[in-house]
């Protein structure tokens, strides 16, 4: 079967309509159908490569099919990973990089395409952090399946007679799985996936059919000269030709039909939508062959340089969400810069790699890869920060270093060796422990959100002294008062902080937490806290954990939040920038005051069993009537994550030693 250059075009739409769909999702909505279209196509493409090895050992088909698959997804995949990795460490804001290492090393393994955590869902809802490398989920899938397509391949050709029942099997099996399961695990899982793949396989298979008997009829010139001549005898070309017409219309519409679709502004049931742009791909692929509508040089040209395109547009367009403020004229030249890059990375190192030898290629691929995992790793391999240090004697040079690692590293500030907690991996979930606590102490809970694990190891050094177990329930972006906003995930935590303090039975129980949803202004209907939604749910869940402390409920107030400048502070102090000036550009007036004024209600409301723990004065200058959130030397008291720095949990440290003494 010669090279089909109709297939390039069909490439070439879907990489557009994902382009569309990731840059302007509102607009082109279903534009994550192209990524079902392109694995359509890659199943296509792996029965071509299987069926020509067929007659070969098994071991050499394997060598074979490997060996060109990787080849022409690895280098370029690699190199890709790696400017972005730079660029990540030179460019991005600094709260992206914790994420984003992690992330990457999945990407360098083919792990991507697992559901996101709730950190992950987190650091994206605050528009903090964007995984740069989430698009190479379906790269992910792809190279998942290589490992068991060769196995579907043999052993359907095994049994030649049921090779088409084995693939229509599998396939229903597949699409079972996908139609049942979860909408995360339909979208990520590699076995809901299969049916697409299949429906590939079974074009080319259908479609070499096809070609194979048209090649038997002309070597036998003979049969072929009389079938000919009785064609012509019995006038059959008018129903010959009406088929072939038949054909060219039936791919046009399908082809209109599939635009329409994945470039809709309606959106259908997920379900629905893949099994239509699935099938449908796969029957313009039986009939599109030499359309010249999609064998045009410039559909086909963006076929060529889509996988280029692919790779490279989502870095680009993270760096926009997360740096441009939303200009829509930056998101266009973002557009135009992906499409640039792809061509010069597309007639440049793609095409040269194409043509290398293995085994210099396998080098290639090697040094890209030591290279990611060395650029990747290098905080803890090359330089291991220092997090937990003392500032004394310590310069506005040392600032800009520590700020940059306690944002960059946030999460081990978050490490505490007594809490195991039950999410294995994940700092935030439940833990307990009493190891070296008093046997005579007291029960103590602390709920809340990242800033539990934030400050645990503070609250064990001043209250562990009175405490004999002492249980941390933390969830990602969920207050424990009120579900932020009104996330499922966070309703089902509050389930979970209010059975936890009914089964343990605390005598005390502390909250931590940033305002979210809680500082929200009244709605325009609303004017007191009797009518006000948000404070009657707070209510609500506060005398549903009271009913079961034994003594107290302590409740942090809320401050204000930062805007996310942290690694900006040391170099404009060493600048000469005065120092309220930057108080003014970090601070973020929003909504502090609205959860200041729920939680002194709820404090009248609480039967006198709720007591607030209040930052607010330690973080407000009296000399300069503006909130002040570093010291003298630049060393900031919060990340850019909003959690306290090792200075900020020492600024802090008197208040709880005050708590925990009247306790």
């Amino acid at each position: 079967m010669t090279k089909r250059a109709d297939l390039q075009g069909i490439r070439g739409l879907a990489i557009l309509v994902v382009l569309g769909f990731h840059f302007y999702p509102d607009t082109f909505p279903n534009g994550y159908l192209g990524v079902d279209q392109f694995f359509v196509l890659s199943g296509f493409l792996m029965c071509m490569l299987l069926k020509r090895a067929e007659t070969h050992p098994f071991f050499t088909l394997l060598c074979t099919f490997y060996t060109r698959r990787l080849k022409r997804i690895l280098p370029l995949y690699f190199l890709v990973i790696l400017i972005s990795a730079i660029c990540l460490y030179n460019f991005f804001p600094e709260t992206a990089i914790e994420t984003n290492k992690e992330s990457a090393n999945r990407a360098l393994v083919f792990m991507s395409n697992r559901p996101k955590t709730e950190q992950e869902d987190y650091f994206q809802m605050l528009s903090i952090a964007i995984d740069i490398f989430t698009h190479t989920w379906s790269l992910s899938v792809e190279v998942q399946f290589y490992l068991i397509v060769p196995f579907i391949f043999l052993m359907a050709s095994k049994f030649e007679k049921l090779k088409y029942p084995i693939y229509g099997l599998l396939g229903i099996l597949s699409f079972g799985y996908f139609a049942l399961s979860p909408a995360n695990v339909a979208f990520n899982s590699v076995l809901a996936r299969i049916w697409q793949f299949l429906i590939g396989m079974l074009v080319y298979l259908v479609s070499s059919n096809e070609h194979e008997l048209l090649s038997t009829k002309s070597r036998n010139k003979e049969s072929y000269e009389e079938t000919y001549k009785l064609l012509i005898e019995t006038n059959t070309d008018e129903p010959k030709a009406h088929i072939t017409s038949y054909f060219k219309i039936s791919a046009y519409i399908l082809l209109a039909s599939l635009i329409a679709i994945t470039a809709s502004p309606f959106v259908p049931p997920a379900t629905i939508t893949r099994l239509t742009a699935t099938v449908g791909t796969g029957l313009l692929m039986l009939l599109s062959e030499n359309n010249p509508l999609l064998s045009n040089k410039v559909l086909t040209y963006i076929g060529d340089i889509s996988y280029s395109l692919y790779l490279v547009h989502w870095p680009i367009y993270a760096y926009w969400k997360l740096t441009c403020n939303d200009d829509q004229f930056l998101l266009v030249a973002a557009l135009a810069a992906s499409i640039a890059l792809a061509i010069i990375i597309f007639e440049t190192f793609e095409k040269w790699y194409l043509k290398i030898s293995t085994s210099s290629l396998g080098i290639l691929v090697m040094v890209l890869l030591l290279s990611n995992l060395a650029l990747i790793n290098k905080d803890h391999m090359f330089s291991p920060p220092s997090l937990s240090v003392n500032t004394t004697n310590m310069t506005i040079d040392d600032a800009i270093q520590c700020n940059r690692d306690w944002s960059v590293n946030e999460q081990q500030l978050f490490y505490f060796p007594l809490c195991q907690y039950t999410a294995l991996g994940d700092l935030l979930g439940i833990c307990k422990y009493s190891q070296d606590l008093p046997k005579d102490g007291y029960k103590m809970i602390l709920i809340g959100n990242s800033w539990v694990p934030n400050h645990q190891k503070l609250f064990h050094q001043e209250c562990g002294n009175k405490s004999k177990s002492i249980m941390q329930i933390a969830a990602y972006g969920c207050e424990p008062l009120y579900p932020s906003l009104l996330l499922d995930r966070c309703k089902s935590n509050l389930e979970t902080f209010s059975k936890s303090i009914e089964d343990e039975k605390p005598d005390f129980v502390f909250i931590f937490t940033r305002h979210i949803s809680i500082g929200e202004p009244f709605a325009s209907n609303v004017t007191s806290f009797e009518e006000d939604f948000i404070y009657q749910t707070m209510k609500r869940q506060m005398l549903k954990y009271i009913k079961n402390i034994k003594y107290k409920l302590y409740i942090l107030d809320a401050i204000p939040r930062n805007h996310n400048i942290v690694s900006k502070i040391a170099p404009m102090l060493k600048s000469g920038v005065d120092p309220v000036k930057i108080d003014k550009i970090l601070f973020n007036a929003e909504f502090y005051e609205m959860a200041r004024k729920r939680h002194a209600q709820l404090i009248k409301d609480c039967n006198g069993q709720c007591e607030l723990v209040d930052y607010l004065p330690e973080f407000y200058n009296q000399k300069t009537g503006t909130f002040r959130f570093f010291d003298q030397n630049g060393f900031s008291y919060v990340t850019g994550q909003n959690h306290l720095t090792p200075p900020g949990i020492e600024l802090v440290r008197h208040l709880w030693t005050d708590v925990c003494n009247k306790i």
